[in-house]
Order: structure tokens, then sequence, then C-alpha cells
């Protein structure tokens, strides 16, 4: 609803999600892929309206449900949109350290943009692909879920790295970002990174919190510290592979007391996500065993950079306005 949806929709507000969508078959691309439509029968002054689905089949959209789903019906397809398989969260793709079995990943995605876009045709083609999830990670200060994002976002560039290399003189890649989330800092003091910590974190902190209040639900206020204590050892990984200094697991039981204990729970809210108390302060032991700093939970003014590779690339050297951007990839493009 916002990067992607601006290359194609016309809408004042991002939070216009069927509008954006009745955009989609009007801007008539040929491919478009994602976690799905939040909200396909559903108007953005809350009136019910006919479903996005029909409308866009009927402007000749072929619309598959997962890859495998994809792959058989992309050989007769004019044009096509893959979404996320029916009972996935439609609103996006689950973050990578989150993924079951069935998820789509952006890599796959990328690979049936391309393999579709040059399905028995010799014209070019533009590709945009967003690894949006960054972002929202970044806004939660969640680094073992924001490096998952980036390795997902290399493995998509690395697909379309491939097809460069089968035809360097004519395709032109592009990777960068239209701003920095949280501030995030490599080294907190001491001239140390331990990034290998993250790989004990089994899932995002968003899904840490569901499982917290989960155990809230579950047990009510006969929740003890040795059951929060097992829960952040399965999914942190901490004191059994992640040694924990007084000071850090002094931070976790005073968060349990004051919101099992004490019963004062206070929730914190990003832009993308809510959590439970005890999986934010979990979060932050995590970036302090990892040596990872972080001085915002929003967007900042950081300097971003632009990576080029191919046709043009010459064009995107040096230090300019992001809004630059688009005018070096229309020019090398040939438009005037």
């Amino acid at each position: 609803h916002a990067t992607p949806a601006a290359f194609y929709a016309h809408q004042p507000n991002r939070s216009m999600y069927y509008e954006i969508a009745l955009d989609l078959p009007k801007a008539n691309f040929d491919f478009y892929a994602g976690g799905g439509f939040l909200k396909p029968t559903t108007t953005a002054d809350k009136k019910e309206a006919p479903s996005i689905f029909p409308i866009i089949e009927e402007a000749g959209y072929t619309i598959a449900k997962g890859i495998d789903d994809f792959k058989v019906k992309s050989t007769q397809a004019d044009k096509m949109i893959l979404i996320q398989k029916d009972g996935a969260n439609p609103s996006c793709l689950p973050y990578s350290i989150d993924r079951k079995d069935g998820d789509m990943t952006l890599a796959e995605i990328t690979e049936s943009a391309v393999s579709f876009l040059t399905k028995g045709k010799n014209k070019g083609f533009f590709l945009m692909v967003e690894g949006g999830k960054i972002d929202w990670a970044c806004h939660s200060n969640d680094p073992a879920t924001v490096f998952e994002e980036v390795i997902d976002m290399d493995n998509a560039i690395k697909v379309a790295y491939e097809f460069y290399k089968k035809h360097p003189k004519e395709t032109l890649i592009v990777v960068t970002a239209d701003h920095e989330t949280g501030g995030l800092g490599l080294g907190t003091g001491k001239y140390e990174l331990h990034l290998k910590a993250l790989k004990n974190q089994k899932q995002s902190q968003d899904l840490l919190s569901t499982a917290i209040t989960d155990l809230r639900k579950a047990k009510g206020h006969n929740v003890t510290w040795e059951d929060a204590k097992a829960l952040l050892v399965e999914k942190m990984g901490f004191w059994k592979e992640l040694p924990l200094t007084w000071e850090q697991e002094k931070m976790l039981r005073d968060e349990f007391e004051q919101s099992f204990v004490k019963n004062k729970v206070v929730f914190e809210e990003t832009l993308y996500s809510k959590t439970e108390p005890l999986a934010a302060t979990a979060r932050k032991v995590m970036s302090q065993i990892a040596m990872i700093g972080w001085t915002s939970g929003s967007h900042t003014a950081e300097y971003v950079p632009v990576y080029a590779v191919g046709a043009g690339s010459k064009e995107f050297a040096g230090k300019y306005d992001n809004t630059e951007i688009p005018k070096r990839i229309a020019k090398v493009a040939g438009y005037k």
C-alpha cells in the first residue's frame, strides 16, 4: 500500500486499500505480487463494496495463490497476480524468521516475475521488488528479524543478478531504500560485534509477544518466572545458548514483576506492532548481547546507499536526493 502502490495507484491516502486495489487493473501492468488484498470488500469510508477479485479477473488477470498454483496457471495467463495461499495473512508476507512451509519468499516472487515477464517475449521489462518488512522490523528495533529480512532481500537480488549475467548489456539493477529506520548502529561502546548471537532467536518479536499473551491467557495470575523463563529459553536462546549478565537477567525479571505480578501491563506500540512489555525487553537484551544500538523507533535522516550494476549504472554514482533515482532510471531507459 506504500512503495509498490505508488508505482500504479493514484489515491490520496495509503490506507485506501480497496481503492488502491481498484487502480491495479486500471494500470494494466502484466504482473503483480504480494501478500494479498487487505480489505477486498470494504471501501475507505467503511462501506461494503463488490469483491475486488472478480473485478480483477474480469480485467483479464489470472490470480494464483502460492507458488505451486502460479506454476500451473502462469503458462496460459496473459496477466498475473500472485498472492499468498488461502488462510495466510493478506496484509503482508510473514517475516522471514517466522516463515512456514508454503509461504512465499521474496526470491520466489522475483523468480516468478522474471519468468513470467520473459515468457515468449523479446521485449524488455521494468520490475520493482520491495523488501518492505526490513522497515517494519527496524521500527520494532528487532535485530534478528531485521537481519533475516535483509538476507531475504539479498536472495531476491541474487535472482535478478543471475538474469543480469545472461543479459549484461541490456539489464540495469538498482538497489536502494527510501529511508533508514531505527538508527541502527553496529557496535555499542566496545570494538566488538556479536552478530552470531542473533541466530539463536527463533521468531520475531511479534510472535514472541503473541506467545507471551497466550501464556497470560492460559494461566492468568498463575504465571511464574519459571514459565516465562522457559519461553525465553525456547524462543530467544537465553541462558541455554546465550549467557546473560546479572543486569540483563534483572531487566527481564523486573519486567516480569511489573507485567505478571503487579499486573501493570503497558504494551509498547510502534508503527506496525503492539508488543508485550516482556517481549520488548527481551528484544532489548538481544540487541545488547549482539552489540547493536538503536536511536529511534521511526525513520531517520541517515543517508542510504544506492547500488547499481549493468547498463547505465554509472548514472547512479555520487550523492543526490532520492527523488533523482526515477529520473535517472528513465534516462537510462531512453525516456525523454
